[in-house]
């Protein structure tokens, strides 16, 4: 019959086209030419309207109403948006007001960042001697970021950071002191290993000067720190300047040999000499200094936005669990009241739509109705080849309840929209989260790996679900039943 209708279809069209050729032919030529542009500009206004109509729409760069230019003004609009839609705004508040505070107070920070045991205390003490730092033989001595104030014989204040830990990637904490610092200084002991090269590596991603120093210098000879210069130079790209040898000081543990072999642990001082880092951070203050408290400003505004970034995606996250779950519940009631066959697929059908709908309002993507379709209809095919196994399985979990009895199909139709509503939802989401926009394939898969996971673990929860929407409507139905005409 397609084919049938197909070849009808080709026929009139051909009859059509012959016949308007022919009276065109009896026109004069302007009348001709004017037709036949007529004809061109509807035919591209149509196919026109069909292409904005079926494209999908790509995501925006930024969420819609962030602002595009990162600047403090703007942020604190966009913050104020955000607070007034529920999202918690404290976090990038806090970074803001921390901001204004130390832009207030014109002193420079420096964070120092390296390996335990290497020193950092001892070149606090030794740059600054009327620091007070927990100086220990023991790693692991400073166990919270420590702020020591320098005033530099060129009058800079300073404010030196001691960071603990070692590793950016667990300790977000140093990382983001880091990152409000105008200057970092990496302090080492000798040659770098390969760790030590990758943390080098993300302090130089955050784009501001840094200085490297390699503690205990004493110990090795000319040639020696030379070749670390050189070695570490050339791999990270850092400057031969801004290699610097030092000897920070502290104390040592010194064995001595007594007689009859016995052998006694002193502890001495070593001399400090930092002069060469002293004069290096001088040097970055005197020609670096508006560029450093440029780069410190847009790293912490860029800071506060990925806070309030962070904010509005839990706020959504919470949202949209929220809205899955009440439609979820209004689909298994759409399911325990639907009476004629097939209208429990009509109720569910507009649900499914809606639930879309505001999941897409949540996450600020404009979405065609066209996509929604095409979602849906990708997701129902892959629960009517599962519906047998998702039936059996929520009839399972009903019957583990005692004392049930006879488990009615709208118990057992509901318990299974739970469970289909749920997977659907939350596959919205997660593709909408992850890639701004509703593509539909990826979304239908996602929602059939969600109702396998709901099938091995989820159908006694949805089950237990049904039991309650079913007792909820059987007492307001006795409710009603008692009142008086």
């Amino acid at each position: 019959m397609a084919a049938a209708l197909t070849v009808a279809l080709l026929l009139l069209i051909t009859d059509t086209a012959l016949s308007v050729w022919q009276q065109l032919a009896t026109l004069p030529a302007w009348m001709q030419v004017a037709y036949g542009m007529l004809v061109l500009a509807l035919a591209l206004g149509v196919m026109a309207l069909a292409w904005r109509w079926l494209r999908p729409r790509r995501p925006a760069a930024t969420p819609e109403h962030q602002p595009a230019a990162l600047d403090a003004e703007s942020l604190e609009r966009y913050i104020a948006k955000s607070a007034s839609e529920g999202v918690d705004v404290g976090p990038a508040i806090d970074e803001l007001r921390e901001r204004r505070h130390r832009q207030a107070s014109g002193a420079v920070y420096i964070a120092l960042f390296g390996e335990v045991s290497t020193g950092k205390s001892s070149l606090v003490k030794a740059l600054i001697p009327a620091a007070d730092p927990d100086i220990d033989v023991r790693a692991g001595s400073t166990r919270a970021s420590q702020y020591h104030e320098w005033q530099a014989d060129s009058g800079d204040r300073i404010i030196m950071v001691d960071l603990p830990g070692f590793n950016l990637e667990s300790d977000t904490a140093v990382l983001e002191e880091a990152r409000r610092a105008h200057l970092v200084v990496f302090l080492c002991e000798g040659d770098l290993t390969r760790s030590q090269f990758e943390q080098l590596a993300g302090l130089q991603e955050l784009q501001k000067p840094l200085v490297l120093a390699i503690n205990k210098a004493d110990r090795f000879s000319t040639s020696e720190l030379e070749q670390f210069r050189d070695r570490i130079g050339k791999r990270a790209g850092l400057p031969p300047e801004d290699i610097c040898a030092i000897s920070c000081g502290g104390r040592e543990e010194i064995i001595r040999v007594l007689a009859g072999g016995h052998e006694s642990v002193e502890g001495r001082a070593r001399a400090a000499n930092v002069d060469a880092l002293r004069k290096r951070l001088q040097f970055h203050l005197d020609r670096n200094r508006d560029l450093m408290t440029s780069l410190r400003d847009t790293a912490v505004l860029m800071l506060a936005s990925e806070k309030l970034q962070s904010a509005r995606e839990a706020h959504r996250r919470q949202q949209s669990d929220l809205l899955v779950r009440t439609y979820s519940r209004r689909a298994m009631v759409g399911a325990l009241a639907a009476v004629a066959p097939g209208s429990d697929l009509v109720i569910q059908g507009a649900l499914a739509t809606r639930l879309v709908q505001e999941l897409c309002g949540l996450y600020e993507v404009s979405i065609k109705e066209v996509q929604i379709e095409s979602f849906l209809k990708l997701a129902g095919g892959r629960v009517r080849k599962m519906s047998a196994l998702t039936l059996a399985i929520a009839g399972n979990a009903l019957k583990a309840f005692p004392g049930l009895g006879t488990i009615s199909g709208g118990l057992l139709h509901a318990a299974a929209y739970g469970m289909i509503f749920d997977s659907l939802g939350r596959a919205a989401a997660d593709t909408l989260a992850s890639r701004g926009e509703l593509r539909p394939l990826p979304a239908a898969r996602a929602f059939e790996d969600n109702m396998s996971e709901h099938l091995a673990t989820g159908a006694e929860r949805f089950a237990r679900l049904a039991l309650q929407e079913q007792d909820d409507e059987d007492s307001a139905r006795a409710a009603s039943s008692r009142r008086p005409s």
